[in-house]
């Protein structure tokens, strides 16, 4: 019923891109089950704050939900619980990437409510519910682009890194060999 895969994807390569270790997926899918089989409030009220900032025209389907399917409502908490504490880590380290995730989050909370209602819809209903799907995953492919944009610049600059130092230390190969080859004697004539 949930998009984790796709969720997981997306965080993955800002994750990567940002230079920081990649979730767990396993891991992450756990912390929204503890959540749904919790049900803390601080989570109700994180989930609340980040829909707010990512679809605050999906609160009232939030509401809708709680009142009419706790377990669905609670799996959804924990959902955008997790996304939450994921973009707000984002945020420390890149904004951008933040922001780009924030928006794809946005994206799929739109897709699992479309989802939910695929469930009971007839045929006519499904058809224009599976449009609206393939909007907003074209949409969220789209947010993904500018993210692997920055993947990409990132890996260039690390490499023109790497490139610039093997230049420099061949460059300085006999002195980086002189200073070796003196600490080696030196620690060898060293009072034991």
């Amino acid at each position: 019923m949930y998009f984790p895969k796709l969720s997981l994807v997306f965080l993955l390569v800002a994750s990567v891109a940002a230079g920081q270790e990649m979730p767990n997926p396993q891991a992450m899918q756990m912390q929204v089950q503890k959540i749904a089989q919790e049900r803390p409030r601080e989570a109700e009220a994180a989930a609340r704050a980040f829909l707010q900032l990512v679809a605050p025209d999906r609160i009232s389907g939030l509401d809708s939900l709680k009142a009419t399917a706790l377990d669905p409502y609670w799996m959804e908490v924990g959902q955008l619980t997790v996304q939450f504490d994921l973009v707000q880590n984002l945020m420390r380290r890149d904004s951008v990437r933040a922001g780009l995730v924030a928006r794809m989050f946005g994206v799929e909370v739109n897709a699992r409510a479309l989802q939910r209602s695929y469930r009971g819809a007839s045929e006519a209903q499904r058809s224009q519910l599976r449009s609206q799907l393939e909007r907003l995953i074209g949409h969220h492919s789209d947010l993904e682009d500018p993210l692997r944009g920055l993947e990409v610049a990132d890996i260039e600059r690390r490499l023109a890194e790497v490139r610039a130092e093997t230049q420099r230390r061949r460059d300085k190969r006999t002195e980086f060999v002189k200073w070796s080859v003196d600490d080696i004697i030196r620690d060898a004539t060293r009072p034991q």
